[in-house]
């Protein structure tokens, strides 16, 4: 289900918009470029909470990643 949204813009943005509306599609151009918006700022929210998440994470100990991958390495 659809809903309408509507906003003002200057005379001459309006003006453009009518010139060019034979080579663009402004509704399907504006519903793209609001949902790549929205995607933007999810994606900025959720790294903002995995970085307040991580605040509390101690690092770890110097030479773990290197005993990792050579205890990873020889399992096979």
């Amino acid at each position: 289900m659809s809903t309408t949204i509507s906003f003002k813009v200057s005379r001459q943005i309006k003006e453009k918009m009518v010139e060019l509306s034979s080579k663009i599609e402004w509704p399907e151009e504006i519903r793209n470029y609001i949902m790549e918006r929205i995607k933007q700022v999810e994606r900025q929210k959720a790294i903002e909470e995995t970085e307040k998440m991580l605040e509390n994470v101690r690092p770890a100990p110097e030479g773990t990643s290197t005993r990792l991958l050579r205890e990873n390495r020889d399992s096979h």
